[in-house]
């Protein structure tokens, strides 16, 4: 009994790491950094955060984000990749967790699961698409009769920019059973750079999220094929 315990707790630590480290390795590729006011000479250093953005140039970035933590799994034998082709006709590269031989184990599901509890930083291009696709909801929620859920969506979609990255940088993007731990995004200079294939590029990753029906690490949600772990 005793040993069991000590390898399932070892091997909760060793998934944390190692998802922890997928969401590292997608933000040093793609580049994602804050964006921040000018710097202040009288405080000595630069101002607030006022959103994240990618150095790559592509700001609509989920899906390559997702992608990128995927291929960090599959480097450490934590994911296997295939190939799925979503509702607009693009083939897309998708992580299921589990081993080089086909294999689920408790690692690899874990180690997949601890990556995607680290949000994705929404650019504001990517806010921006976020909301409207809210409002669209609404409305649509609206005419079937149900007026409480489209309200609410109405008031998170009249949010701005600045009140998301306000919350961010108190809450941080790791969500643990509706708990959020603070990590912040650093800045680097040189990392990331133009990564994201064109069959990727000006994908609307919040409107595929939004469904989050079908799971893979880097999964469209209108993919056609399953895998285990959706992305939010």
């Amino acid at each position: 009994m005793g040993s069991k315990r000590s390898a399932s707790s070892s091997a909760n630590k060793e998934a944390k790491i190692q998802g922890q480290k997928a969401d590292n390795e997608a933000r040093k590729k793609l580049g994602i950094v804050e964006t921040k006011t000018a710097y202040s000479a009288m405080g000595g250093s630069m101002g607030k955060t006022t959103g994240y953005e990618s150095t790559s140039g592509n700001q609509m970035y989920g899906a390559a984000y997702n992608e990128a933590r995927g291929e960090y799994l599959a480097s450490q034998g934590l994911a296997k990749p295939r190939e799925v082709i979503d509702a607009m006709g693009k083939t897309r590269t998708v992580y299921d967790p589990r081993t080089a031989d086909g294999t689920y184990t408790d690692l690899s599901r874990q180690a997949a699961e601890e990556a995607r509890r680290n949000k994705t930083p929404l650019s504001k291009e990517m806010f921006a698409s976020q909301k409207k696709f809210q409002k669209a909801l609404a409305g649509g929620l609206f005419l079937l009769g149900t007026p409480i859920i489209p309200s609410i969506l109405n008031l998170k979609s009249n949010a701005p920019y600045s009140d998301y990255v306000s919350q961010k940088e108190k809450e941080g993007f790791y969500s643990s059973e509706g708990l959020s731990n603070k990590i912040r995004i650093k800045n680097n200079s040189g990392g990331g750079g133009p990564i994201v294939s064109n069959k990727e590029k000006n994908t609307d990753d919040t409107k595929l999220k939004s469904k989050n029906k079908f799971a893979g690490i880097g999964a469209s949600s209108i993919a056609k094929g399953r895998s285990f772990f959706g992305w939010v």
